[in-house]
């Protein structure tokens, strides 16, 4: 019977040694799909920072193309019919304003817009970019982070620049307010 023990012994080393290399095998490849994701979700990342930033550039040219002097009433500035004045028709009759843009047929970019600004409104302080970027619930860690906090940035800035908000420092901003000279249109 020693000698069935030894083959048993011998069988059972080869399964271990077996089983070795295919867990070694398998941890090389957990390392590997790793690296690959980390790539993908880079690539994911600049991939959706690019597109909001080329939705953006799309949006501004469009809306400055469809704002000229002949331009219906809905502008996606953000000034709304009441900064510009009742609306007309050919003939040259008021009529009612065009209705807002519901936020679930609006871009992708002008939800982000509407977001921030939502966010900086109901604040009550100053926030920093990735406090935002927090707030509307994209990612503010990792390169899918830095992303996101790039692209909320740029659109902080573009609404900066609209005077929808302020930025009493660099990277702080908070909502304009209509007193203070900085909002479009604001009586």
């Amino acid at each position: 019977m020693v000698s069935g023990e030894a083959a048993a012994v011998e069988g059972l080393r080869t399964a271990v040694d077996f089983y070795a290399d295919k867990a070694a095998r398998l941890r090389q490849q957990r390392v590997d799909l790793e690296k690959e994701l980390a790539q993908v979700d880079a690539d994911l990342a600049s991939a959706s920072a690019s597109h909001d930033h080329l939705a953006a550039a799309l949006e501004e040219i469009t809306a400055g193309a469809e704002s000229g002097p002949d331009a219906p009433g809905d502008r996606s500035d953000g000034e709304g019919a009441e900064a510009q004045g009742p609306a007309s028709d050919e003939n040259g009759a008021a009529r009612p304003a065009d209705p807002p843009q519901q936020a679930a047929t609006a871009p992708r970019n002008l939800q982000l817009g509407q977001q921030v600004l939502q966010v900086l409104a109901t604040a009550g302080r100053p926030l920093r970019v990735k406090e935002i970027t927090e707030a509307i619930g994209r990612p503010v860690s990792g390169k899918q982070g830095a992303a996101a906090i790039e692209t909320t940035r740029k659109t902080c800035k573009r609404h900066v620049t609209q005077g929808r908000a302020v930025e009493p420092e660099p990277g702080v901003l908070a909502i304009a307010s209509a007193d203070s000279g900085h909002v479009k249109g604001a009586a």
